[in-house]
């Protein structure tokens, strides 16, 4: 089986008569930042976040998602992350983290033990502008297991994401796992050599779509605009309408953007 990560291709675009442009996409939900998200420059050296991992509910299919924080990959073909992964496959929840760097492959991080209400904090971070040399740092602060590697990675450097995404599994978008909810909290990045939250910028809203229909809910900033939760939403059945989705209850605790793919074996 072969699972890819991509951008996906934005379904519609929402009026910023209030609030943040929403942006409505296939694979991506979260929020995105940047110098300025109508002329955006090559400023962004720095995101970072923490999450706790949710549990994924059983299903009778294979289901995915991805929650993850990442630099570019907005409109253009690079993108460096770092996240979990949460899938129900054959019978059987799987959890682990992992990092990547478009277009190479996904590599799982076998170091970290990953299991649902860990902590995790994620930073990736440019080290040095002329060699475009990167580290990447995730940590499971409940276990106490932390991973960093220095990588050299020539990056857009021109947006900073928080994202739960569905990936492609053998160039199809997967189903969605319902993870319950996920909440991002201390999202950080630093654009221009300035350190800052997410509202501190300016940002857009990313919400999964599968054609009309909304797979999850994205919430409004929070009170310092540092962080923001992401709800899984039923789906209707085929007597009810998109109107009547609602989320589930929290358990234990994200035009063509681009074509790059990266593909690996799950395990």
């Amino acid at each position: 089986m072969l699972v890819s990560y991509s951008v996906a291709m934005f379904l519609d675009v929402s009026s910023k008569s209030e609030g943040p442009e929403v942006l409505h996409v296939s694979q991506w939900s979260g929020y995105i930042v940047a110098s300025d998200m109508q002329n955006r420059s090559s400023a962004v050296t720095r995101v970072s976040g923490s999450w706790i991992v949710p549990e994924v509910n059983p299903s009778d299919n294979m289901t995915f998602s991805g929650i993850w924080v990442g630099v570019g990959g907005y409109g253009e073909d690079t993108l460096i992350q770092t996240g979990t992964e949460q899938e129900y496959l054959d019978g059987e929840a799987v959890y682990y983290a992992w990092y990547e760097l478009l277009p190479d492959y996904l590599v799982p991080i076998h170091s970290i033990h990953v299991q649902p209400g860990d902590t995790m904090t994620a930073s990736i971070r440019l080290v040095n502008d002329s060699t475009d040399t990167w580290s990447i740092t995730i940590w499971d602060v409940t276990r106490g297991e932390k991973f960093e590697k220095t990588v050299v990675y020539n990056s857009s450097r021109l947006s900073a994401e928080w994202v739960v995404e569905r990936p492609k599994v053998n160039d199809t978008v997967s189903a969605l796992a319902d993870f319950g909810s996920v909440t991002f909290t201390e999202c950080k990045a630093t654009v221009d050599g300035v350190i800052g939250v997410i509202g501190n910028f300016s940002y857009s809203k990313f919400v999964m779509h599968e054609e009309d229909t909304p797979l999850v809910a994205v919430s409004s900033l929070d009170g310092d605009e540092s962080g923001f939760t992401v709800t899984y939403l039923e789906q209707p059945s085929p007597t009810e309408s998109p109107d009547d989705l609602t989320p589930v209850a929290v358990r234990s605790g994200a035009f063509l953007v681009c074509a790059a793919t990266v593909v690996y074996k799950s395990r």
